[in-house]
């Protein structure tokens, strides 16, 4: 498959907030609060609704969505009630003239310059065949802004096509970047839909209802088709993780979220998504990843630093020998 030459995004350009939602009006009231704020004047609202009551019954929801209207933001809200293939349903529903459309979990609050700033790679890289960009969502207990030298040199933490993990878009930085990465997290990213649909749409046959690792699916199919992937450390808001509804229940508690939703689904989806691997993959070259200081880009300066050359080694090094410092410390303590 050869990989389009995308046209360049303007500042202007109309895009799309595509939403999923069930049985969350709270924290749908909450999302929408924040997206009523946004800096980013031209885009609409699509919602898949497939909530018992619908979402407009709720007062609330229903009032921010006129107040959405009233500010110039189209609304299309519809209902279905299949959850396997609830984002290629709310993909097709946005206005065929749409190209960049930000997916985004109903449990999440975004700052007022989100939308402006997760759209800012396709500005700031020109030319580059970007098939998604995906923001930074820490959970509300999550106080610290992290150092990403130090964050990059643990292995774990870059998420990779074999290795999907959320724990670089689960953290907000001290630093403004942009990585490339081989994966990327569903709960809100920015996707070009003529990618998406050259790679085959969001619909996986035999998932599950619980939709685990469509988000991982679909940015390995870009990855293989030759599309960049990309996260933003400027774009900032809160994952809130509801409790219930959706597709997943939780147990809140005040140092984090603990998942308690049947785990049968999850372990089928992974193994879907491990049997599909191969076969995606077949050809693919993977490439050194790369990182960009947002102020160099905004310079003209797109060469970047190399994720895993000799600084973060060394780095990886020193956080290696402070933990085994550590360690033996205890020990000692311990034998005295």
């Amino acid at each position: 498959m050869s990989v389009p030459n995308p046209r360049p995004v303007r500042g202007d350009d109309p895009i799309a907030v595509a939403i999923a939602t069930k049985n969350r009006p709270s924290y749908l009231a909450a999302l929408l609060t924040s997206l009523s704020c946004q800096t980013r004047q031209n885009w609409t609202l699509v919602i898949n609704d497939q909530s018992d009551p619908p979402v407009e019954t709720d007062d609330a929801v229903r009032d921010l969505l006129k107040l959405i209207e009233t500010r110039g933001h189209p609304v299309v809200l519809f209902h279905s009630d299949e959850p396997r293939d609830r984002y290629q349903r709310v993909m097709d529903a946005v206005p065929p003239e749409v190209e960049l459309i930000v997916r985004v979990d109903d449990d999440v609050v975004l700052d007022p310059t989100y939308l402006d700033k997760l759209i800012r790679p396709f500005e700031l890289l020109p030319g580059r065949p970007i098939g998604a960009v995906g923001g930074c969502l820490p959970e509300p207990h999550m106080k610290e802004a992290l150092s990403l030298d130090v964050r990059m040199a643990d292995a774990g933490w870059l998420p990779r096509v074999d290795r999907p993990t959320w724990r670089l878009q689960g953290h907000w930085y001290r630093t403004r970047e942009v990585l490339e990465v081989e994966s990327l997290w569903g709960c809100s990213m920015c996707y070009r839909r003529s990618a998406v649909e050259a790679v085959g749409g969001w619909v996986v046959e035999g998932q599950s209802e619980q939709v685990y690792r469509e988000d991982s699916d679909m940015s390995a199919r870009l990855l293989a088709a030759g599309y960049d992937l990309l996260v933003t450390t400027e774009a900032l808001g809160n994952h809130l993780v509801a409790p219930s509804g959706g597709a997943r229940e939780y147990h809140k508690g005040p140092e984090g979220n603990v998942l308690v939703s049947d785990r049968a689904p999850f372990e089928s989806d992974d193994a879907l998504f491990r049997a599909r691997l191969e076969q995606i993959l077949e050809g693919y070259e993977s490439k050194p990843l790369r990182r960009y200081l947002i102020e160099d880009l905004e310079r003209g300066r797109t060469r970047g630093q190399r994720i895993e050359g000799v600084v973060h080694r060394v780095i990886g090094l020193g956080l290696t020998s402070r933990r085994t410092l550590r360690s033996l410390r205890a020990r000692l303590v311990e034998t005295r």
